[in-house]
């Protein structure tokens, strides 16, 4: 009886450890990008969940509004940030294939390329094209 109870106890034990470990590891949920961000040169994205979103550019005094589609996946490295269902514009039919970094919890940059597929995503960062955006009105 001892015997059973002490491999039990062992067994438990291992079984604690690797649930645990598991479950613990930090990166297994991505960052919350829910929200508006600013890139502070009048560009604005608002995620919604369930990958909608608005991305609002400012000319002047006037916005221009184009409800899109989000595909975030933070499990890539680096982590993906697709961009689509533009239905007006020079992008409409096209996807913005992108990547992200968070830089803190309130910023992240990002780096894109329009195309029909996503062989065109930048597997690094170009300096001239990479946007930097900040979270507005933060939690």
């Amino acid at each position: 009886m001892i015997q059973y109870f002490t491999r039990l106890l062992w067994w438990s034990a291992i079984a604690a450890v690797f649930l645990f470990s598991t479950a613990c590891r930090p990166g297994t949920s991505c960052p919350d990008l829910t929200g508006q961000w600013a890139n502070h040169e009048g560009q604005f994205f608002h995620f919604e969940p369930g990958g909608k979103a608005l991305w609002l550019i400012k000319f002047g005094s006037q916005f221009d509004t184009f409800p899109i589609r989000y595909y975030y996946d933070c499990k890539q490295k680096p982590a993906i940030l697709d961009l689509s269902g533009f239905k007006s514009g020079p992008l409409t039919g096209k996807t913005l294939y992108g990547i992200l970094e968070w830089t803190s919890d309130s910023s992240f940059r990002f780096n894109s390329e329009s195309g029909s597929s996503p062989d065109v995503r930048p597997q690094v960062f170009n300096v001239e094209q990479t946007q930097r955006y900040f979270r507005q009105n933060p939690k």
